[in-house]
């Protein structure tokens, strides 16, 4: 069995990214540890939409090596770097593709559109949040509209020196 997991840092106010899609807000915490070494030391595989392969693209380099990585699109391949498959099957059928492929922990990179529809598929039994002392005031959403509602357990809670709050709730 798999584990499906959703790491991901978002705003007071619900935002992944800023109102240009930009990840750049995150700049003031960077180099503090939120355990993202020993998190992404255990994961097999990557699932992000393009909107969000994109940004981290114009980022520079490929930060996911070693890791199978999809992106989730409906159009043609963004690129062919051969860094990711691009891929327009539902969330079940590219989970189990990669279980079959002896990837056991997948982490959900983003965004809020492929979070919600892994959530609403029933396939994510973890999310480890990070809620950063910003206010963005608009961008790309994490909690997008979904189809149901999804109960949580919630696991830890930690406020860090920074101001961030990390939040780790289980799911079913």
């Amino acid at each position: 069995m798999a584990e499906v997991v959703v790491y991901i840092a978002h705003s007071v106010d619900g935002y992944i990214a800023d109102r240009g899609d930009s990840l750049g807000w995150l700049a003031p915490f960077e180099g503090y540890d939120f355990g993202y070494d020993t998190f992404f030391a255990k994961v097999d595989a990557v699932v992000m939409g393009s909107r969000t392969y994109r940004v981290i693209r114009a980022q520079g380099g490929w930060p996911y090596m070693g890791r199978s990585a999809i992106v989730m699109t409906k159009g043609p391949p963004i690129d062919g770097d051969g860094h990711a498959v691009f891929d327009d099957r539902t969330p079940a059928e590219l989970i189990e593709d990669l279980i079959r492929a002896g990837r056991r922990k997948i982490w959900i990179i983003g965004g809020g559109g492929i979070v919600r529809a892994f959530i609403d598929a029933r396939l994510v039994k973890r999310l480890i949040l990070f809620q950063m002392p910003v206010l963005l005031g608009g961008g790309a959403l994490l909690w997008p509209q979904g189809k149901r509602t999804t109960a949580l357990t919630l696991r830890r809670t930690v406020a860090h020196a920074n101001g961030a709050v990390e939040t780790e709730y289980e799911i079913g």
